[in-house]
């Protein structure tokens, strides 16, 4: 199982704060990416535990819950948890009007790393100062403490969200 500490670790080590050299262009973009990564398998691992339970990391219905999640669902539902009072059909979805300001948190960061690591990822002309590199890092670091804060309940009912579909 990756382990977001693990993926964030890599990302300043690129980034050289562990390094006197000035990182390449390739290293920052390798970071940012990394920094959402790490707060995308925080998300899998979330979820695959929460439906399986704890110690199933290795059986096949942990891998297929884990590999089930999508980005761009993850996004969607991130944008819509981003706001102070719920939308009328993911409040009746949900059970509730909004989400705690740690899930607001989460969700903000998720969808702004996610956009940062596209840029890195895809666009060929983009440039990361290494502030802002860090600073992605530290909003991973942030999104991944604020998802922990949240009370069990909400974070399974967003990530049940997170893995479906449902109808209106």
């Amino acid at each position: 199982m990756l382990d977001p500490a693990d993926l964030l670790f890599a990302a300043r080590v690129l980034v050289g704060t562990a390094a006197p050299a000035e990182p390449t262009r390739g290293q920052m973009r390798r970071a940012v990416s990394t920094a959402y990564y790490a707060l995308f398998h925080k998300v899998l691992a979330a979820g695959a535990s929460r439906f399986m339970g704890a110690g199933t990391e290795h059986s096949p219905g942990y891998s297929i819950l884990y590999r089930s999640f999508a980005h761009g669902r993850i996004k969607t539902v991130c944008e819509a948890l981003d706001v102070a009072s719920l939308g009328r059909n993911l409040a009746r979805q949900l059970g509730r009007n909004s989400v705690s300001a740690d899930m607001r948190e989460f969700a903000s960061h998720f969808v702004s790393l996610q956009n940062a690591r596209h840029t890195a990822d895809y666009d060929p002309g983009a440039e990361f100062a290494r502030s802002d590199v860090e600073r992605l890092l530290d909003a991973a670091e942030i999104a991944i403490a604020a998802f922990d804060r949240c009370n069990p309940d909400e974070q399974a009912d967003v990530l049940a969200l997170m893995l479906s579909n449902p109808r209106a």
